[in-house]
């Protein structure tokens, strides 16, 4: 009879390291789903940041686009040109810098432009995203003569 006291009092002593076991690891668990918690708000963060800055680098790529004239006028083909500048939008938390490269080919009427945009995430990382296209320099009024029907051959 000594001997199964002894040994229920010994199951008792185990059920409450078990359960002690047990409320570690739900604490283990919660911490965990509160770092990954902070993890995805972070990286939903810096995925704002990258659609805000790719919709920026777009709308400058956009305007050059948009030039008038290759020769006089403005905005002209000769205005494309290097720069730097912020390019923040209103009430945006997050600073943008827009740096511009443009390289130019005189014998192709090329300019092969680089839009780089950099800001600082919240964790104070550095973070860029970058677009490249190439302009051609043509006149953009002879773009409407591709919509013009072709006149007809006479056939003699």
């Amino acid at each position: 009879m000594h001997a199964r006291r002894h040994r229920r009092c010994r199951e008792q002593g185990f059920a409450l390291l078990e359960a002690l076991i047990a409320a570690l690891l739900v604490a283990a668990g919660a911490a965990a789903l509160l770092w990954l918690q902070g993890e995805l708000r972070f990286n939903a963060d810096v995925a704002r940041q990258r659609t805000e800055a790719a919709r920026l680098a777009q709308a400058d790529i956009e305007r050059l686009r948009a030039f008038v004239a290759v020769d006089g006028g403005s905005p002209g083909w000769s205005e494309i040109d290097d720069d730097v500048q912020d390019v923040t939008p209103t009430a945006s938390p997050t600073r943008y810098t827009l740096t511009r490269l443009v390289q130019t080919d005189s014998a192709l009427a090329l300019k092969t432009i680089d839009v780089t945009l950099r800001w600082t995430d919240r964790r104070g990382q550095a973070q860029q995203l970058s677009l490249a296209t190439t302009i051609a320099g043509h006149d953009p009024a002879l773009a409407g003569a591709l919509s013009l029907p072709r006149p007809a051959i006479e056939r003699r």
